[in-house]
Protein backbone atom coordinates (compact mmCIF):
# COMPACT_ATOMS: atom_id res chain seq x y z
CA UNK A 1 0.00 0.00 0.00
CA UNK A 2 2.73 2.17 0.58
CA UNK A 3 4.00 1.74 -3.40
CA UNK A 4 0.35 3.34 -4.53
CA UNK A 5 0.59 6.16 -1.76
CA UNK A 6 3.42 7.33 -3.24
CA UNK A 7 1.97 6.50 -6.66
CA UNK A 8 -0.90 8.78 -5.46
CA UNK A 9 0.73 11.73 -4.32
CA UNK A 10 2.89 11.33 -7.09
CA UNK A 11 0.06 11.64 -9.61
CA UNK A 12 -2.30 14.28 -7.84
CA UNK A 13 0.61 16.71 -7.66
CA UNK A 14 1.40 16.19 -11.14
CA UNK A 15 -2.37 16.38 -12.31
CA UNK A 16 -2.45 19.14 -10.10
CA UNK A 17 0.26 21.41 -12.27
CA UNK A 18 -1.24 19.85 -15.95
CA UNK A 19 -3.49 22.17 -16.52
CA UNK A 20 -5.89 22.04 -19.29
CA UNK A 21 -5.34 22.38 -22.93
CA UNK A 22 -5.95 25.95 -23.25
CA UNK A 23 -4.62 26.85 -19.83
CA UNK A 24 -1.90 24.40 -19.95
CA UNK A 25 1.04 25.44 -17.62
CA UNK A 26 4.63 26.21 -18.17
CA UNK A 27 6.03 22.87 -17.59
CA UNK A 28 9.40 21.46 -19.20
CA UNK A 29 9.66 19.46 -22.66
CA UNK A 30 9.56 16.45 -20.59
CA UNK A 31 7.13 17.44 -18.04
CA UNK A 32 4.81 18.58 -20.91
CA UNK A 33 4.98 15.12 -22.55
CA UNK A 34 1.53 13.33 -22.70
CA UNK A 35 0.43 11.41 -19.45
CA UNK A 36 -0.22 7.61 -20.02
CA UNK A 37 -3.63 5.84 -19.60
CA UNK A 38 -4.48 5.61 -15.65
CA UNK A 39 -3.90 1.96 -14.65
CA UNK A 40 -7.37 0.99 -13.80
CA UNK A 41 -6.35 -2.45 -12.90
CA UNK A 42 -5.17 -1.31 -9.89
CA UNK A 43 -8.88 -0.40 -8.70
CA UNK A 44 -11.23 -2.80 -7.10
CA UNK A 45 -14.20 -2.75 -9.89
CA UNK A 46 -17.75 -4.39 -9.65
CA UNK A 47 -18.49 -6.81 -11.65
CA UNK A 48 -22.19 -5.57 -12.46
CA UNK A 49 -24.17 -2.72 -13.45
CA UNK A 50 -25.98 -0.31 -10.62
CA UNK A 51 -27.59 -2.16 -7.87
CA UNK A 52 -29.48 1.32 -6.81
CA UNK A 53 -30.62 3.90 -8.57
CA UNK A 54 -28.24 6.56 -9.53
CA UNK A 55 -29.49 10.11 -7.83
CA UNK A 56 -27.93 13.29 -9.05
CA UNK A 57 -28.27 16.87 -6.95
CA UNK A 58 -27.88 20.04 -9.30
CA UNK A 59 -27.57 22.51 -7.23
CA UNK A 60 -28.71 25.89 -8.83
CA UNK A 61 -31.18 26.69 -11.83
CA UNK A 62 -28.85 28.97 -13.96
CA UNK A 63 -28.02 27.79 -17.42
CA UNK A 64 -25.54 25.85 -15.92
CA UNK A 65 -28.01 23.78 -14.03
CA UNK A 66 -30.40 23.61 -16.70
CA UNK A 67 -28.12 22.54 -19.41
CA UNK A 68 -26.98 19.82 -17.50
CA UNK A 69 -30.31 18.29 -16.55
CA UNK A 70 -30.91 18.66 -21.02
CA UNK A 71 -27.54 16.17 -21.62
CA UNK A 72 -29.06 13.99 -18.85
CA UNK A 73 -32.22 14.22 -20.71
CA UNK A 74 -30.94 13.25 -23.32
CA UNK A 75 -28.18 10.75 -22.34
CA UNK A 76 -31.01 8.58 -20.63
CA UNK A 77 -28.72 6.43 -18.79
CA UNK A 78 -30.65 3.96 -17.18
CA UNK A 79 -31.40 4.28 -12.88
CA UNK A 80 -30.47 7.65 -13.35
CA UNK A 81 -32.91 10.54 -11.89
CA UNK A 82 -32.06 14.08 -10.67
CA UNK A 83 -32.90 17.61 -8.91
CA UNK A 84 -32.76 20.95 -9.59
CA UNK A 85 -32.37 22.79 -5.97
CA UNK A 86 -32.77 26.81 -6.61
CA UNK A 87 -32.26 29.22 -3.63
CA UNK A 88 -34.37 31.86 -5.51
CA UNK A 89 -37.79 32.25 -6.80
CA UNK A 90 -36.50 32.32 -10.73
CA UNK A 91 -35.09 30.40 -12.98
CA UNK A 92 -31.91 31.78 -14.80
CA UNK A 93 -29.21 33.16 -12.53
CA UNK A 94 -27.40 35.54 -14.30
CA UNK A 95 -29.10 35.12 -16.91
CA UNK A 96 -31.82 37.62 -16.56
CA UNK A 97 -33.71 39.86 -18.77
CA UNK A 98 -35.90 42.75 -16.97
CA UNK A 99 -39.48 43.79 -18.40
CA UNK A 100 -40.67 47.28 -17.63
CA UNK A 101 -44.53 46.51 -19.58
CA UNK A 102 -46.12 47.96 -22.33
CA UNK A 103 -44.21 47.28 -25.32
CA UNK A 104 -42.66 43.92 -25.62
CA UNK A 105 -39.48 45.47 -27.30
CA UNK A 106 -39.17 47.56 -23.56
CA UNK A 107 -36.67 45.20 -21.56
CA UNK A 108 -33.01 44.71 -21.06
CA UNK A 109 -30.51 42.44 -19.97
CA UNK A 110 -29.55 42.50 -16.80
CA UNK A 111 -27.26 39.45 -17.42
CA UNK A 112 -25.73 38.11 -20.59
CA UNK A 113 -26.42 40.32 -23.59
CA UNK A 114 -24.20 40.19 -26.45
CA UNK A 115 -22.29 37.34 -27.95
CA UNK A 116 -19.90 37.10 -30.90
CA UNK A 117 -20.18 35.52 -33.92
CA UNK A 118 -18.80 31.78 -34.05
CA UNK A 119 -16.69 31.91 -36.97
CA UNK A 120 -15.01 35.02 -35.48
CA UNK A 121 -14.40 33.81 -32.05
CA UNK A 122 -13.66 29.96 -31.87
CA UNK A 123 -13.53 29.09 -28.34
CA UNK A 124 -17.05 30.64 -28.12
CA UNK A 125 -18.57 28.80 -31.20
CA UNK A 126 -20.37 26.43 -28.92
CA UNK A 127 -22.98 29.14 -27.56
CA UNK A 128 -23.89 30.15 -31.12
CA UNK A 129 -24.60 26.64 -32.49
CA UNK A 130 -26.54 25.99 -28.92
CA UNK A 131 -28.53 29.14 -29.55
CA UNK A 132 -29.41 27.93 -33.38
CA UNK A 133 -30.41 24.54 -32.13
CA UNK A 134 -32.90 25.61 -30.00
CA UNK A 135 -33.85 28.03 -31.99
CA UNK A 136 -33.75 31.63 -30.82
CA UNK A 137 -34.04 34.36 -33.01
CA UNK A 138 -30.36 36.56 -33.24
CA UNK A 139 -30.42 39.99 -34.19
CA UNK A 140 -27.26 42.14 -34.85
CA UNK A 141 -25.96 43.55 -31.91
CA UNK A 142 -24.27 47.01 -32.85
CA UNK A 143 -21.22 47.83 -30.89
CA UNK A 144 -19.95 50.91 -32.91
CA UNK A 145 -22.66 52.71 -33.84
CA UNK A 146 -23.34 56.28 -35.07
CA UNK A 147 -22.52 59.79 -32.93
CA UNK A 148 -21.86 57.89 -30.16
CA UNK A 149 -20.53 60.75 -27.38
CA UNK A 150 -16.97 60.62 -25.51
CA UNK A 151 -16.69 62.64 -22.65
CA UNK A 152 -14.10 62.75 -20.29
CA UNK A 153 -12.12 65.83 -18.27
CA UNK A 154 -15.82 67.25 -18.86
CA UNK A 155 -14.93 67.44 -22.43
CA UNK A 156 -17.66 66.00 -24.81
CA UNK A 157 -16.28 64.53 -28.34
CA UNK A 158 -17.77 62.57 -30.69
CA UNK A 159 -15.07 60.38 -32.37
CA UNK A 160 -14.86 60.48 -36.29
CA UNK A 161 -15.86 64.17 -36.44
CA UNK A 162 -12.08 65.75 -35.82
CA UNK A 163 -9.56 64.05 -34.45
CA UNK A 164 -6.61 62.95 -35.85
CA UNK A 165 -3.65 60.44 -35.06
CA UNK A 166 -2.11 62.40 -31.86
CA UNK A 167 -5.57 64.53 -31.64
CA UNK A 168 -6.13 65.51 -27.70
CA UNK A 169 -9.15 65.88 -27.86
CA UNK A 170 -9.98 65.65 -24.09
CA UNK A 171 -7.22 68.29 -23.03
CA UNK A 172 -5.58 65.27 -20.74
CA UNK A 173 -1.69 65.39 -21.75
CA UNK A 174 0.53 67.51 -19.71
CA UNK A 175 1.50 69.92 -22.94
CA UNK A 176 -2.79 70.81 -22.55
CA UNK A 177 -2.37 70.95 -18.48
CA UNK A 178 -2.55 67.40 -18.05
CA UNK A 179 -1.59 64.58 -16.04
CA UNK A 180 -0.57 62.69 -19.10
CA UNK A 181 2.97 62.45 -21.23
CA UNK A 182 2.27 63.99 -24.19
CA UNK A 183 3.99 60.98 -26.15
CA UNK A 184 1.37 58.85 -24.34
CA UNK A 185 -1.37 60.81 -26.15
CA UNK A 186 -0.03 60.95 -29.03
CA UNK A 187 0.08 57.34 -29.68
CA UNK A 188 -3.48 57.39 -28.24
CA UNK A 189 -5.07 54.56 -25.83
CA UNK A 190 -6.18 51.82 -28.16
CA UNK A 191 -3.02 52.05 -29.90
CA UNK A 192 -0.84 51.30 -27.09
CA UNK A 193 -3.32 48.56 -26.10
CA UNK A 194 -2.74 47.05 -29.18
CA UNK A 195 0.84 46.87 -29.27
CA UNK A 196 0.73 45.32 -25.60
CA UNK A 197 -1.94 42.58 -26.03
CA UNK A 198 -1.26 41.63 -30.06
CA UNK A 199 1.79 39.50 -29.59
CA UNK A 200 -0.61 37.39 -27.37
CA UNK A 201 -3.58 37.71 -29.61
CA UNK A 202 -1.35 36.70 -32.46
CA UNK A 203 -0.01 33.27 -30.39
CA UNK A 204 -3.48 32.66 -29.21
CA UNK A 205 -5.14 33.50 -32.59
CA UNK A 206 -2.63 30.88 -34.66
CA UNK A 207 -2.50 28.27 -31.24
CA UNK A 208 -4.71 28.71 -27.98
CA UNK A 209 -2.98 25.94 -26.49
CA UNK A 210 0.62 27.39 -27.00
CA UNK A 211 -0.46 30.63 -27.26
CA UNK A 212 -1.48 30.74 -23.28
CA UNK A 213 1.58 28.32 -22.43
CA UNK A 214 3.14 31.73 -23.33
CA UNK A 215 0.61 34.27 -21.51
CA UNK A 216 0.93 32.45 -18.49
CA UNK A 217 4.54 33.12 -18.39
CA UNK A 218 3.62 36.54 -17.47
CA UNK A 219 -0.04 35.40 -15.39
CA UNK A 220 2.13 36.85 -11.96
CA UNK A 221 1.28 40.07 -13.36
CA UNK A 222 -1.44 42.47 -13.10
CA UNK A 223 -2.36 44.75 -16.24
CA UNK A 224 -1.00 47.53 -13.77
CA UNK A 225 2.10 45.82 -13.25
CA UNK A 226 3.00 44.77 -16.52
CA UNK A 227 2.32 48.24 -18.44
CA UNK A 228 4.91 49.50 -15.44
CA UNK A 229 7.67 46.85 -15.85
CA UNK A 230 7.26 45.42 -19.23
CA UNK A 231 5.82 48.22 -21.58
CA UNK A 232 7.58 50.89 -19.66
CA UNK A 233 4.64 53.36 -19.29
CA UNK A 234 4.42 55.72 -16.18
CA UNK A 235 1.35 56.18 -13.66
CA UNK A 236 -0.30 58.70 -15.32
CA UNK A 237 -0.13 56.95 -18.76
CA UNK A 238 -1.44 53.83 -17.23
CA UNK A 239 -4.24 55.88 -15.05
CA UNK A 240 -4.89 57.38 -18.88
CA UNK A 241 -5.40 53.79 -19.99
CA UNK A 242 -7.53 52.52 -17.17
CA UNK A 243 -10.21 55.30 -17.44
CA UNK A 244 -10.21 54.88 -21.01
CA UNK A 245 -10.59 51.79 -22.07
CA UNK A 246 -11.16 49.91 -18.94
CA UNK A 247 -12.98 50.57 -15.69
CA UNK A 248 -11.49 52.24 -11.87
CA UNK A 249 -9.50 49.31 -10.52
CA UNK A 250 -9.52 47.04 -13.04
CA UNK A 251 -5.91 47.14 -13.62
CA UNK A 252 -5.00 45.64 -10.48
CA UNK A 253 -6.22 41.87 -11.75
CA UNK A 254 -3.77 39.88 -13.53
CA UNK A 255 -2.55 40.44 -17.20
CA UNK A 256 -4.13 37.28 -18.62
CA UNK A 257 -7.56 38.07 -18.30
CA UNK A 258 -7.07 41.39 -19.82
CA UNK A 259 -5.33 39.54 -22.72
CA UNK A 260 -8.33 37.16 -22.87
CA UNK A 261 -11.27 39.87 -22.52
CA UNK A 262 -9.44 42.17 -25.28
CA UNK A 263 -9.35 38.35 -27.70
CA UNK A 264 -12.97 37.90 -27.04
CA UNK A 265 -13.92 41.64 -28.00
CA UNK A 266 -10.99 41.70 -30.81
CA UNK A 267 -10.64 38.38 -32.13
CA UNK A 268 -10.47 39.14 -35.92
CA UNK A 269 -12.26 36.86 -38.41
CA UNK A 270 -10.19 34.45 -40.81
CA UNK A 271 -11.06 36.65 -43.51
CA UNK A 272 -9.44 40.06 -41.58
CA UNK A 273 -12.87 41.48 -41.09
CA UNK A 274 -14.22 42.88 -37.92
CA UNK A 275 -16.12 40.40 -35.42
CA UNK A 276 -19.86 40.34 -35.74
CA UNK A 277 -22.28 40.14 -32.30
CA UNK A 278 -25.42 39.04 -31.61
CA UNK A 279 -28.22 39.91 -29.43
CA UNK A 280 -31.22 37.35 -28.62
CA UNK A 281 -34.71 38.88 -29.78
CA UNK A 282 -36.71 39.22 -26.80
CA UNK A 283 -33.79 39.08 -24.30
CA UNK A 284 -31.36 36.50 -23.59
CA UNK A 285 -33.83 34.83 -20.88
CA UNK A 286 -35.84 33.36 -23.89
CA UNK A 287 -32.92 30.80 -23.71
CA UNK A 288 -33.28 29.37 -19.97
CA UNK A 289 -37.41 29.91 -20.59
CA UNK A 290 -37.00 27.14 -23.74
CA UNK A 291 -34.62 24.64 -21.41
CA UNK A 292 -37.14 25.21 -18.57
CA UNK A 293 -40.26 24.23 -20.43
CA UNK A 294 -37.60 21.08 -22.29
CA UNK A 295 -35.82 19.19 -19.43
CA UNK A 296 -37.91 16.74 -17.84
CA UNK A 297 -37.83 17.38 -14.47
CA UNK A 298 -37.94 21.05 -13.53
CA UNK A 299 -36.07 23.38 -10.68
CA UNK A 300 -37.73 23.34 -7.10
CA UNK A 301 -37.26 26.72 -6.00
CA UNK A 302 -36.50 28.40 -2.28
CA UNK A 303 -34.48 25.34 -1.84
CA UNK A 304 -31.32 27.23 -1.12
CA UNK A 305 -28.49 24.57 0.01
CA UNK A 306 -27.14 25.25 3.67
CA UNK A 307 -25.27 22.34 3.83
CA UNK A 308 -23.28 19.24 1.96
CA UNK A 309 -21.69 16.44 3.80
CA UNK A 310 -20.05 13.31 2.22
CA UNK A 311 -19.57 9.96 3.50
CA UNK A 312 -16.56 8.09 1.85
CA UNK A 313 -18.04 4.91 3.66
CA UNK A 314 -21.92 5.03 1.89
CA UNK A 315 -21.74 3.21 -1.49
CA UNK A 316 -24.52 4.42 -3.26
CA UNK A 317 -25.32 8.18 -1.94
CA UNK A 318 -22.36 9.34 -0.01
CA UNK A 319 -23.46 12.87 -0.59
CA UNK A 320 -26.08 14.48 1.64
CA UNK A 321 -27.62 17.72 1.12
CA UNK A 322 -29.53 19.90 3.21
CA UNK A 323 -32.03 22.21 1.71
CA UNK A 324 -34.29 25.66 3.34
CA UNK A 325 -37.80 24.21 4.46
CA UNK A 326 -36.58 20.70 4.20
CA UNK A 327 -36.09 18.64 8.38
CA UNK A 328 -34.99 15.81 5.81
CA UNK A 329 -31.68 15.23 4.04
CA UNK A 330 -31.35 14.59 0.55
CA UNK A 331 -28.85 11.60 -0.32
CA UNK A 332 -27.09 11.62 -3.88
CA UNK A 333 -24.63 9.67 -5.85
CA UNK A 334 -23.10 12.70 -6.92
CA UNK A 335 -23.68 16.41 -6.98
CA UNK A 336 -22.78 19.20 -9.09
CA UNK A 337 -22.79 22.67 -7.53
CA UNK A 338 -23.44 25.13 -10.39
CA UNK A 339 -24.20 28.23 -7.56
CA UNK A 340 -21.41 31.12 -7.71
CA UNK A 341 -18.13 30.39 -6.02
CA UNK A 342 -19.38 32.88 -3.57
CA UNK A 343 -22.28 31.02 -2.29
CA UNK A 344 -20.25 27.62 -2.32
CA UNK A 345 -18.44 29.01 0.46
CA UNK A 346 -21.54 29.93 2.41
CA UNK A 347 -22.82 26.43 2.55
CA UNK A 348 -21.37 24.04 5.21
CA UNK A 349 -19.37 21.59 3.65
CA UNK A 350 -18.52 18.44 6.15
CA UNK A 351 -16.28 15.42 5.40
CA UNK A 352 -14.07 16.95 3.36
CA UNK A 353 -16.03 17.36 0.56
CA UNK A 354 -12.94 19.78 -0.69
CA UNK A 355 -9.26 19.49 -1.07
CA UNK A 356 -7.31 22.44 0.16
CA UNK A 357 -6.20 23.61 -2.76
CA UNK A 358 -10.34 23.92 -3.65
CA UNK A 359 -10.85 25.52 -0.64
CA UNK A 360 -8.23 28.35 -1.23
CA UNK A 361 -9.98 29.17 -4.66
CA UNK A 362 -13.22 29.05 -2.98
CA UNK A 363 -11.98 31.98 -0.58
CA UNK A 364 -9.78 33.89 -3.15
CA UNK A 365 -10.62 33.97 -6.56
CA UNK A 366 -11.55 37.46 -7.35
CA UNK A 367 -15.04 38.14 -8.89
CA UNK A 368 -15.83 41.16 -10.82
CA UNK A 369 -18.56 43.66 -9.97
CA UNK A 370 -20.99 44.72 -12.29
CA UNK A 371 -23.57 46.98 -11.86
CA UNK A 372 -26.34 48.16 -15.07
CA UNK A 373 -29.27 50.81 -14.90
CA UNK A 374 -31.58 51.21 -17.25
CA UNK A 375 -33.89 53.73 -17.31
CA UNK A 376 -37.38 53.47 -19.48
CA UNK A 377 -38.52 56.52 -21.37
CA UNK A 378 -41.44 58.21 -23.46
CA UNK A 379 -39.68 58.50 -26.68
CA UNK A 380 -36.18 57.86 -28.06
CA UNK A 381 -34.86 61.11 -27.60
CA UNK A 382 -31.14 60.38 -28.34
CA UNK A 383 -32.38 59.28 -31.75
CA UNK A 384 -34.68 62.19 -32.47
CA UNK A 385 -32.18 64.98 -30.49
CA UNK A 386 -28.67 63.11 -31.35
CA UNK A 387 -29.27 61.39 -33.77
CA UNK A 388 -27.68 58.46 -32.07
CA UNK A 389 -28.26 54.91 -33.47
CA UNK A 390 -26.78 52.03 -32.00
CA UNK A 391 -23.16 51.51 -30.03
CA UNK A 392 -22.23 52.99 -26.96
CA UNK A 393 -21.18 55.94 -25.35
CA UNK A 394 -18.08 56.28 -22.65
CA UNK A 395 -17.01 58.54 -19.92
CA UNK A 396 -15.13 59.57 -16.31
CA UNK A 397 -18.74 60.46 -15.58
CA UNK A 398 -20.15 58.45 -12.72
CA UNK A 399 -21.90 56.32 -15.77
CA UNK A 400 -19.16 55.22 -17.61
CA UNK A 401 -21.05 53.08 -20.48
CA UNK A 402 -24.50 54.10 -21.62
CA UNK A 403 -25.67 51.40 -24.44
CA UNK A 404 -28.10 52.40 -27.29
CA UNK A 405 -30.87 49.82 -28.63
CA UNK A 406 -29.01 48.49 -31.96
CA UNK A 407 -30.18 49.38 -35.10
CA UNK A 408 -33.95 49.53 -36.24
CA UNK A 409 -35.48 49.25 -32.41
CA UNK A 410 -37.95 50.81 -31.31
CA UNK A 411 -37.38 50.22 -27.83
CA UNK A 412 -37.56 53.21 -25.91
CA UNK A 413 -35.54 51.44 -22.85
CA UNK A 414 -31.83 52.94 -22.37
CA UNK A 415 -29.50 50.98 -20.85
CA UNK A 416 -27.69 54.39 -19.18
CA UNK A 417 -25.34 53.20 -17.34
CA UNK A 418 -23.12 49.65 -17.09
CA UNK A 419 -20.20 49.77 -15.27
CA UNK A 420 -17.63 47.08 -13.58
CA UNK A 421 -14.65 47.38 -11.05
CA UNK A 422 -14.89 50.08 -8.56
CA UNK A 423 -17.14 52.15 -10.99
CA UNK A 424 -19.70 49.22 -10.30
CA UNK A 425 -19.46 49.18 -6.58
CA UNK A 426 -19.60 53.04 -6.31
CA UNK A 427 -22.75 53.32 -8.21
CA UNK A 428 -24.24 50.10 -7.02
CA UNK A 429 -24.84 51.27 -3.61
CA UNK A 430 -27.25 53.30 -4.99
CA UNK A 431 -29.20 50.35 -6.74
CA UNK A 432 -31.25 49.49 -3.49
CA UNK A 433 -35.01 49.10 -4.72
CA UNK A 434 -36.42 49.20 -1.56
CA UNK A 435 -34.59 52.89 -0.46
CA UNK A 436 -36.45 55.51 -1.95
CA UNK A 437 -33.80 57.79 -0.59
CA UNK A 438 -31.04 56.11 -2.90
CA UNK A 439 -33.63 55.24 -6.02
CA UNK A 440 -34.41 59.48 -5.60
CA UNK A 441 -30.70 60.12 -5.96
CA UNK A 442 -30.11 57.66 -8.06
CA UNK A 443 -32.38 59.44 -10.64
CA UNK A 444 -30.83 62.74 -10.54
CA UNK A 445 -27.78 61.29 -10.65
CA UNK A 446 -28.89 59.42 -14.05
CA UNK A 447 -30.34 62.18 -15.58
CA UNK A 448 -27.89 65.20 -14.93
CA UNK A 449 -25.07 62.06 -15.94
CA UNK A 450 -27.19 61.69 -19.15
CA UNK A 451 -27.87 65.63 -19.93
CA UNK A 452 -23.56 65.81 -19.67
CA UNK A 453 -23.02 63.43 -22.12
CA UNK A 454 -25.73 64.46 -24.23
CA UNK A 455 -25.28 68.22 -24.52
CA UNK A 456 -24.82 70.50 -27.66
CA UNK A 457 -26.40 67.83 -29.44
CA UNK A 458 -27.64 69.49 -32.79
CA UNK A 459 -30.90 70.36 -31.67
CA UNK A 460 -31.63 71.71 -35.13
CA UNK A 461 -29.01 73.08 -37.70
CA UNK A 462 -29.01 76.62 -35.46
CA UNK A 463 -29.72 75.63 -32.05
CA UNK A 464 -27.89 72.74 -30.36
CA UNK A 465 -29.36 71.99 -27.03
CA UNK A 466 -27.06 73.09 -24.52
CA UNK A 467 -27.20 71.26 -20.73
CA UNK A 468 -30.34 72.77 -19.04
CA UNK A 469 -32.27 72.11 -22.29
CA UNK A 470 -31.10 68.29 -22.56
CA UNK A 471 -31.86 68.10 -18.83
CA UNK A 472 -35.43 69.57 -19.21
CA UNK A 473 -35.72 66.80 -22.42
CA UNK A 474 -34.60 64.04 -20.39
CA UNK A 475 -36.08 64.32 -16.97
CA UNK A 476 -39.39 64.93 -19.28
CA UNK A 477 -38.94 61.77 -21.32
CA UNK A 478 -38.18 59.82 -17.81
CA UNK A 479 -40.58 57.04 -16.83
CA UNK A 480 -39.11 54.81 -14.23
CA UNK A 481 -35.80 52.84 -14.01
CA UNK A 482 -34.41 49.65 -12.78
CA UNK A 483 -30.75 49.06 -11.41
CA UNK A 484 -29.14 45.44 -10.53
CA UNK A 485 -25.51 45.57 -8.72
CA UNK A 486 -24.55 41.70 -8.72
CA UNK A 487 -22.61 42.14 -5.99
CA UNK A 488 -25.90 42.79 -3.63
CA UNK A 489 -27.46 39.80 -5.27
CA UNK A 490 -27.37 36.93 -2.58
CA UNK A 491 -28.21 34.43 -5.33
CA UNK A 492 -24.85 35.64 -7.17
CA UNK A 493 -22.94 37.53 -4.41
CA UNK A 494 -20.59 38.55 -7.48
CA UNK A 495 -21.04 39.74 -11.35
CA UNK A 496 -18.31 36.99 -12.93
CA UNK A 497 -15.04 35.59 -12.19
CA UNK A 498 -12.46 37.63 -13.03
CA UNK A 499 -9.37 36.07 -11.76
CA UNK A 500 -5.86 38.14 -10.19
CA UNK A 501 -2.46 37.58 -10.69
CA UNK A 502 -1.20 33.41 -10.44
CA UNK A 503 -4.92 32.77 -10.16
CA UNK A 504 -5.29 30.73 -12.85
CA UNK A 505 -1.87 29.01 -13.13
CA UNK A 506 -2.71 27.98 -9.47
CA UNK A 507 -6.45 28.00 -8.85
CA UNK A 508 -7.76 26.88 -12.41
CA UNK A 509 -6.58 23.62 -11.74
CA UNK A 510 -7.98 22.96 -8.78
CA UNK A 511 -11.58 24.06 -9.88
CA UNK A 512 -11.97 21.64 -12.67
CA UNK A 513 -10.49 18.56 -10.55
CA UNK A 514 -13.54 15.87 -9.09
CA UNK A 515 -14.06 17.10 -5.69
CA UNK A 516 -15.16 14.16 -2.65
CA UNK A 517 -13.41 11.53 -4.67
CA UNK A 518 -15.69 12.21 -7.53
CA UNK A 519 -19.09 12.61 -6.17
CA UNK A 520 -19.03 16.36 -5.91
CA UNK A 521 -18.31 18.31 -9.30
CA UNK A 522 -17.78 22.60 -9.60
CA UNK A 523 -19.77 23.66 -12.37
CA UNK A 524 -19.59 27.27 -14.05
CA UNK A 525 -18.30 30.31 -16.11
CA UNK A 526 -15.60 30.54 -12.58
CA UNK A 527 -15.05 26.63 -13.09
CA UNK A 528 -13.53 27.14 -17.08
CA UNK A 529 -11.55 28.79 -19.42
CA UNK A 530 -14.43 31.81 -20.92
CA UNK A 531 -15.20 33.78 -17.50
CA UNK A 532 -18.18 35.91 -17.77
CA UNK A 533 -19.37 34.21 -20.85
CA UNK A 534 -22.41 31.82 -21.43
CA UNK A 535 -19.90 30.21 -23.22
CA UNK A 536 -17.59 29.12 -20.22
CA UNK A 537 -20.73 28.12 -17.99
CA UNK A 538 -21.79 25.45 -20.54
CA UNK A 539 -18.37 24.42 -21.13
CA UNK A 540 -18.08 23.91 -17.68
CA UNK A 541 -21.12 21.54 -17.79
CA UNK A 542 -19.52 19.26 -20.51
CA UNK A 543 -16.20 19.43 -18.62
CA UNK A 544 -17.98 17.91 -15.62
CA UNK A 545 -20.20 15.58 -17.43
CA UNK A 546 -17.54 13.98 -18.68
CA UNK A 547 -15.45 13.19 -15.36
CA UNK A 548 -18.82 11.61 -13.89
CA UNK A 549 -19.34 9.31 -17.15
CA UNK A 550 -15.76 8.27 -16.93
CA UNK A 551 -16.48 7.63 -13.08
CA UNK A 552 -19.65 5.14 -14.02
CA UNK A 553 -17.54 3.78 -16.81
CA UNK A 554 -14.91 3.13 -14.45
CA UNK A 555 -17.44 1.03 -11.93
CA UNK A 556 -19.30 -0.68 -14.60
CA UNK A 557 -22.42 1.39 -13.78
CA UNK A 558 -23.59 1.99 -17.73
CA UNK A 559 -22.96 0.00 -20.63
CA UNK A 560 -20.52 0.16 -23.70
CA UNK A 561 -23.37 1.59 -25.79
CA UNK A 562 -24.69 4.06 -23.44
CA UNK A 563 -21.14 5.14 -23.11
CA UNK A 564 -20.37 5.33 -26.57
CA UNK A 565 -23.73 7.32 -27.15
CA UNK A 566 -22.48 9.65 -24.50
CA UNK A 567 -18.74 10.51 -25.50
CA UNK A 568 -21.01 11.43 -28.98
CA UNK A 569 -22.82 13.64 -27.64
CA UNK A 570 -20.28 15.39 -25.53
CA UNK A 571 -17.21 15.42 -28.01
CA UNK A 572 -14.16 16.48 -27.48
CA UNK A 573 -14.01 18.26 -24.46
CA UNK A 574 -11.91 20.70 -25.22
CA UNK A 575 -10.67 22.38 -21.89
CA UNK A 576 -8.97 19.06 -20.36
CA UNK A 577 -7.46 16.55 -22.36
CA UNK A 578 -8.55 13.07 -22.68
CA UNK A 579 -5.52 11.66 -20.05
CA UNK A 580 -5.81 14.45 -17.47
CA UNK A 581 -9.55 13.72 -17.55
CA UNK A 582 -8.91 9.99 -17.46
CA UNK A 583 -6.65 10.67 -14.35
CA UNK A 584 -9.07 13.02 -12.49
CA UNK A 585 -11.55 10.34 -12.20
CA UNK A 586 -8.86 7.53 -11.60
CA UNK A 587 -7.33 9.38 -8.66
CA UNK A 588 -10.68 9.75 -7.02
CA UNK A 589 -11.39 6.22 -6.80
CA UNK A 590 -7.94 5.08 -6.14
CA UNK A 591 -8.21 7.81 -2.96
CA UNK A 592 -11.28 6.22 -1.82
CA UNK A 593 -11.10 2.61 -2.01
CA UNK A 594 -7.36 3.97 -0.15
CA UNK A 595 -9.26 5.36 2.72
CA UNK A 596 -12.14 1.97 3.11
CA UNK A 597 -8.88 -0.36 3.22
CA UNK A 598 -7.05 1.31 5.23
CA UNK A 599 -9.51 1.63 8.03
Amino acid sequence: MSIVSHLLAWLTSRIELNCPLEFASTLSDADSQRLPRPPISLLDRPDCGPTSPINIGIVGAGISGLYLAMLLDELQIPFLTYDILESSERTGGRVFTYRFGGNTKDYYDVGAMRFPNASTIPPLRRTIDFFQTIGVKLIPYDMKGENCPHMFNSIRHIPGSSATCGFDPFKMSVSNGGLVPDGTISEGAEAILQRTFRPFKNRLAEDFGAGFRELLKFDHYTMRDYLRHEMGYDFYSIWYLETICSASGLYDQSLSEAVLDSLDFDYTSGSGGDVDWYQIEGGTSQVVDWMERKILRKPIHGKRVRKMSYNEHEAAYPVGVEADGEAQIRKYTAVFNTTSLPCLRRMELKGNILSAGQKAAIQSVHYDSSTKVAVKFKRQWWSSHCGIRGGQASTDLPIRTCVYPSGSSTSTVLLCSYTWGQDAQQLGSLADQNSSRSQSELKQLLIHNLALLHQECQGSPSSPHNYSKMYDIIQNEYESHHAVNWYNDPHSSGAFAYFGPGQFVNFYPELVKPAADGHVYLVGEACSAHHGWIAGALESVRRALAQFIHKLALNNQISADVLQKAWDKLGCVEEIEPEVLEWHVFLGELSKQMKITSI
